[in-house]
């Protein structure tokens, strides 16, 4: 058996020339390009992806290999995990699979399986020495295929020999330099699953994480970091293969969770990390806000007036169809976004959390002590919003105690696994209340002052705008006021249970 350290990156097809004439494998030996062709085998139900394990037959320089692996969480692209590899000997004989638990698996479906997708590529590979070993840049060009569906692949796999896996981040971080990668979390395997199932472009959410009550916080902050730079990742690797704006919109909305997930964590980093790596990332959100700006313009108010508004539909809709182009015109140029540039910050980030020093006191902390005083700063400074916002109702004192109850909602989020009570269900689901709400009102008045804007340059929207707001106003008003007479109530109640 093998542990499998390896870094999977995607690869803009047009840099291939400068990666093959890159500096830094001018010292590596070359190995020309081989075919490869895999075909996964699986029983109808997918016995063995449920439990994790990965079943390959391999075809390449006229030798067949069957490889078994077990599945393992990427980490940005960065994954280890086990493998056996044997000559196919014609039949499926699991004998070199020294893992008791893993081969009765394999034998136990042995009769049922069958072939279920393919990986076909040209692979190409530079052996670059490392200290004591060597690290395998191996670059994959070829497509997945699943029945009639196809998708390409362009990527590289760095793999680690007798190397720390620290070494594999800092060639990436060097190539990204120079190339436009970004990290893969999805194997070629689960890639072409995704494919035979049709979800293969489902945008990349959120997802819980489950934290070990008896770690320390900087264990909690590296797992939930590794589902957030998922989220951002996940995303990313998507753009170059397909358009679709909720792609944006989820990188954006991960930016927003790493930098409130660093906010919190802010004990654990020290103030100079947290802070140089929350104004990186705020850099790379507000180039997206533009469209999001756009997409609620148009979609959340301009939508419903147009279906619902009894008055001044046709001036309505001129506005919707000017607004329409611009954001088609919009979205041409963020889809060329270019995911090397969050790529070169991900993977900057990944190292740097790796590298960041634990100490006798974070070591020694309890974790559910930690999350319950993060929470009740963040409970404290939404409190201290709301005041301010009774006395000062003003547009800009009620975003930041939006920003304040969505830096609550997100506490409670990451550490939500340590209190499986009502009362912190109960607190998401009133957190989530107020901030559809609120947001509601935050964008009525973002829309407020862009249609302003407009009308110095299109007088004759001027209109149209004065009857969308005033159409919204009113229900908006008086659910931000029902919501605010709430809030300070909910603020007291108990958060964990």
């Amino acid at each position: 058996m093998t542990i499998e350290t390896e870094l999977k990156l995607g690869i803009r097809r047009g840099d291939l020339p400068r990666l093959r004439a890159h500096p830094l494998l001018a010292t590596a030996r070359h190995h020309p390009p081989v075919r490869v062709d895999n075909t996964y085998y699986d029983t109808e139900d997918e016995a063995l992806a449920r439990h994790g394990i990965a079943l390959r037959l391999r075809q390449m320089a006229g030798r067949k290999l069957l490889t078994v692996k077990t599945a393992a969480p990427s980490r940005s692209g960065l994954s280890s995990r086990q493998e056996w590899e044997a000559p196919w000997p014609g039949t499926f004989d699991f004998t070199f699979v020294e893992d008791d638990a893993v081969r009765e698996r394999l034998e136990k479906v042995r009769e049922r399986l069958e072939p279920r997708f393919r990986t076909r590529f040209r692979r190409e590979i530079w052996e670059l020495p490392c200290g004591e070993g060597h690290i395998e840049i191996a670059l994959d060009l070829g497509r997945l295929e699943a029945g009639a569906a196809k998708l390409p692949i362009h990527e590289l796999e760095l793999e680690a020999y007798a190397v720390p896996a620290a070494e594999l981040l800092t060639l990436a971080r060097a190539l990204a330099q120079d190339l436009s990668l970004w990290p893969e979390n999805r194997s070629k395997a689960e890639r072409a699953m995704q494919l035979a199932a049709g979800t293969w472009a489902a945008p990349v959410k959120a997802v819980a994480v489950e934290l070990d009550a008896k770690g320390d916080p900087l264990a909690a902050l590296r797992a939930l970091a590794d589902e957030v730079l998922a989220h951002w990742s996940g995303n990313l690797a998507l753009l170059p293969y397909r358009h679709d704006p909720e792609y944006l919109h989820q990188i954006r909305v991960a930016l927003r969770r790493l930098r409130a997930l660093l906010q919190i964590f802010e004990p654990v980093t020290g103030p100079e990390f947290a802070s140089h790596w929350r104004e990186r990332l705020g850099e790379l959100a507000a180039e997206l806000g533009q469209l999001r700006d756009l997409d609620v313009l148009l979609d959340e108010l301009l939508t419903p007036a147009l279906e619902r508004c009894p008055v001044e539909r046709e001036a309505l809709g001129e506005l919707a169809a000017r607004l329409s182009s611009e954001r088609e015109r919009l979205r041409r140029r963020s889809g060329r976004l270019d995911p090397g540039r969050h790529g070169r910050v991900l993977l900057d980030f990944l190292a740097a959390l790796e590298a960041l020093p634990g100490n006798a006191l974070i070591r020694a902390s309890d974790l559910r002590h930690f999350a319950r005083d993060r929470l009740e700063a963040l409970r404290k400074k939404a409190r201290r919003r709301l005041a301010a916002h009774l006395g000062d109702p003003s547009p800009a004192v009620r975003h930041r105690l939006r920003i304040a109850l969505k830096k609550l909602r997100y506490g409670l989020e990451f550490f939500r696994s340590l209190w499986q009570g009502k009362a912190t269900a109960r607190a998401l689901a009133r957190l989530k209340r107020a901030l559809d709400v609120l947001g509601r009102a935050q964008d009525w008045q973002a829309a407020q002052e862009a249609l302003v804007q407009r009308q110095k340059r299109y007088p004759e929207e001027q209109l149209a705008a004065a009857v969308l707001l005033a159409w919204h106003h009113e229900r908006i008003a008086r659910d931000t006021a029902e919501i605010l007479g709430s809030l300070e109530d909910w603020l007291e109640d108990d958060l964990t249970g």
